[in-house]
């Protein structure tokens, strides 16, 4: 009878119910934490690329059209690493990736009137994401997730 009484006992003893209740719920805050710090960071090498482009087309708007070969590696490099000799550091690690693509489009135009176009750069980017956690978009069902921006600028002479 003594026996019984001890685990009724321990049964109404709640002084380890918060560690409990924690350790149950700490998978799912940290997955939670990860999924979070995860778009976080999909969000800022989004946006480096999205600026990186956006300062390569300028840069191309203000060369003579069609673009030099010169002109060209310049934007790539302005896209990639924000320096026009290529000297600094990728923008996002994700460009040393060999699925990284860069695309530099100077034949497009547009037109002003009947008479009068201007012609205008697209610079296109893909880019795969690097994720801190390289299994996690795999663990919920995303897979290879790849950045895709373009921005077009028109010329606007030197």
């Amino acid at each position: 009878m003594p026996m019984l009484s001890s685990l009724i006992r321990l049964t109404r003893d709640g002084r380890g119910n918060a560690v409990v209740e924690f350790a149950l719920v700490l998978p799912l805050l940290l997955l939670l934490f990860a999924g979070i710090s995860e778009i976080g960071r999909a969000y800022y090498q989004a946006n480096a690329v999205e600026k990186g482009l956006r300062a390569g087309a300028l840069f191309a708007g203000r060369n003579d059209f069609p673009l030099t070969a010169q002109v060209r590696t310049m934007v790539a490099n302005l896209v990639k690493t924000g320096t026009l000799d290529g000297s600094g550091p990728y923008l996002v690690s994700g460009w040393a990736d060999v699925n990284a693509d860069l695309n530099i489009d100077d034949t497009l135009t547009f037109p002003v009137d009947a008479t009068t176009t201007i012609p205008v750069v697209r610079v296109t980017a893909t880019v795969p994401f690097d994720p801190l956690i390289p299994g996690m978009l795999t663990l919920v069902g995303l897979g290879d997730v790849t950045i895709q921006l373009s921005h077009e600028q028109a010329y606007v002479g030197n």
